[in-house]
């Protein structure tokens, strides 16, 4: 039966749309117009409930007092409020007093107004009394049901309640903020290329660690290093900056004395040898933990950082030789205007790698090459240059192989494709045709130039390829590649020995059409795995090793890369990840040192189209049907629980 109160329906309608007036002119629109008006209904329709009350009797009264107290919380909530703006005192519109009155009014409001709605609700609109309170004292009182009223309002304060204790739970967490990111355990681990160099040094390494005391971070760095340590060559030790100030000035460690806790700074110094022959770096990182956590900053990426000085301490800097004067990916400008756009990629991330792995880039043109090779080259890169080089250069190229040189050559079936001499001595040739798949493709513009962008998993087991074959995200890209084809040997003496690096997926082919149609022929294409890498290594030369030479059908593995990573804005990248690393110390005669080198940056995300549909169906529609099938399956279990009791 509907129960029939004094006053009319709409008193709690207007009363709400007061409320919504102030809401907007408070927080959404900042109009005080739109308040004062919301305010003056509130007042009214309070008065008008308040005079409904003073003229109804019985259960009917009960009722009326019930709606008249959730009125008046709201007032009491808005009052609360006021003091927290600029008409309240100064002294509560400030600090720990206006955090507390914040909380304050919004439990009150919701305490009274979760009732209040609920209550208007169980009492519907049809049967309610007309506003003539002398009227209503006429009606039988019993037709009011105060105690389902009662019961119904004390659900609502009990839902008002727990949505107070759940803001109130949100304020004390955001002013309590502790945060523990379980992700970031890797800091604490060197990885294998890392333990493999310190291994293989001949002296102890020492370790040390200038920090405050009772340090976060400090207690990262120590956890670190002492995992290195186990090797043998590495000694951990920590200092005061102030206690060891000899030891501090020695090593040029600035004095620790940053009042604000946020900007102090601490230091790692890695030392190796005695005397004037020691050597040693410091590395400066955050003493705040939140600071140094942030992206790009050295204790994330601590396992690169000290895995680069490591290489400064157990060798000398060697020197890399990057070739220029013949339109290159490493030298756009001296790119033809006819072809410009082909290697216009960039190479910032190829030179600071090799920056990191303690080489000295120094530029290879023409005019030295022509003479010869320099005898202090250890490696030597030539991308894909897109003007051909004189007989006089490949010849050059071809003596350095001679007596053991060590070659990083990458093609573009787009660009210059002879290798000159070169060809009969390395055994490989790029054939002709772009690399294309049709199954294993990176979307990019959602159209079918996107089978460019191909997909491979295929990698083998050589040392240049160890850490790509470990990594997690097993995918490489490759961009406008081509492939490589055999070719005789020409070279006289015992053949080189050549192993494949990085095959393309079986579902790829090259494609022939002119112009590029993205569609495979059978009828004179052919899907298979094609050759990209490869490894070439010459025989011995009495006691030492012969040429090492690695050759790609893709210069842009060697390419800049935009990508957005799930925080932050978007980082530059090696397009190869890893492979570069590898590849030079392979190349180098430092094949122990392969292997993974740590890092908690974030990882660039990366999805194919399949992927994409498949996140997309999960979050939208999964979900959702998930919770509503527990939901029915869950009530089915409940009807028929009370079914079954029902029945004798």
């Amino acid at each position: 039966m509907a129960m029939r109160t004094a006053s009319p329906w709409w008193v709690s309608l207007v009363f709400g749309v007061g409320l919504l007036f102030v809401f907007l002119g408070e927080r959404l629109l900042s109009l005080k117009g739109a308040t004062v008006i919301g305010v003056g209904a509130i007042i009214v329709m309070t008065g008008a409930r308040a005079w409904s009350f003073a003229g109804s009797s019985g259960t009917r009264k009960q009722v009326e007092r019930t709606l008249l107290l959730a009125q008046l919380g709201v007032i009491l909530s808005l009052i609360l409020y006021m003091l927290t703006t600029g008409w309240g005192p100064t002294s509560l519109n400030t600090g720990n007093a206006k955090v507390a009155l914040s909380v304050m009014y919004v439990v009150v409001l919701i305490a009274s107004i979760v009732p209040l709605f609920m209550i208007e609700l169980s009492l519907g609109t049809a049967m309610r009394n007309s506003f003539d309170v002398r009227a209503s004292t006429a009606l039988d009182a019993s037709s009011v049901e105060y105690f389902r009223v009662r019961d119904i309002g004390w659900s609502g304060l009990a839902i008002a309640f727990a949505l107070g204790l759940l803001m109130m739970t949100c304020n004390v967490a955001r002013e309590r903020n502790v945060s523990r990111d379980v992700s970031y355990f890797k800091t604490s681990a060197p990885g294998d290329s890392t333990k493999a160099i310190a291994k293989s040094s001949t002296e102890t390494i020492r370790v040390l660690l200038f920090f405050p005391q009772i340090n976060e971070v400090g207690t990262q760095l120590t956890d670190y290093f002492e995992s290195l340590a186990r090797n043998g060559k590495v000694t951990v030790t920590t200092h005061d900056r102030y206690v060891d100030a000899a030891l501090g000035d020695k090593y040029k460690v600035p004095k620790l004395d940053e009042p604000d806790p946020k900007k102090q700074k601490g230091y790692v110094v890695l030392a190796r040898g005695e005397g004037d022959k020691e050597k040693f770096f410091p590395i400066e990182i955050p003493a705040d933990l939140e600071t140094a956590r942030k992206a790009g900053s050295k204790l994330r990426n601590l396992d690169r950082e000290v895995n680069s000085i490591l290489l400064k301490l157990v060798r000398e800097k060697r020197k890399a030789y990057v070739m220029v004067g013949h339109g290159e990916l490493n030298d756009p400008d001296s790119i033809p205007t006819d072809k410009k756009g082909l290697n216009d990629w960039g190479t910032s991330m190829f030179k600071k790698r090799l920056g990191e792995l303690n080489y000295e880039i120094k530029e290879l043109g023409l005019i030295d090459l022509s003479k010869d090779v320099p005898e202090d080259a250890t490696v030597v890169c030539l991308l894909a240059p897109t003007i051909p080089l004189q007989q006089a250069e490949w010849d050059a190229l071809d003596r350095y192989l001679d007596r053991g040189g060590r070659l990083l050559l990458a093609l573009d079936p787009q660009a210059d494709q002879t290798v000159g001499p070169l060809e009969g001595r390395l055994g490989y040739r790029i054939a002709p045709g772009v690399l294309t798949d049709g199954d294993s493709f990176l979307p990019q513009r959602r159209t079918l130039s996107d089978r460019r962008f191909v997909i491979t998993t295929q990698f083998s087991a050589h040392a240049s390829t160890t850490s790509l074959s470990r990594s997690v995200d097993k995918g490489l890209v490759l961009i406008e590649a081509g492939a490589l084809e055999d070719a005789p040997f020409t070279t006289k003496g015992e053949a080189p020995k050549k192993t494949v690096t990085l095959r393309s997926m079986d579902s790829s082919w090259l494609d022939l059409g002119s112009p590029a149609n993205f569609t495979f022929d059978a009828t004179t294409e052919k899907k298979q795995r094609w050759t990209i890498g490869a490894a070439v290594e010459g025989p011995r030369l009495g006691d030492k090793d012969g040429f090492r030479a690695l050759v790609f059908s893709d210069v842009q593995l060697f390419a800049d890369a935009k990508v957005q990573s799930r925080m932050g804005p978007a980082q530059t990248i090696l397009i190869s990840g890893p492979l570069l690393d590898d590849a030079v110390k392979w190349l180098g005669g430092e094949e122990t040192f392969v292997g993974d080198v740590v890092s908690e940056e974030d990882k660039p995300i990366k999805h194919t189209k399949d992927q994409d549909q498949v996140w997309f169906a999960l979050t939208t529609i999964g979900a959702p049907l998930l919770v509503l099938t527990l939901g029915l399956v869950g009530t089915r279990k409940r009807r028929a629980k009370k079914k079954s009791e029902v029945k004798p």
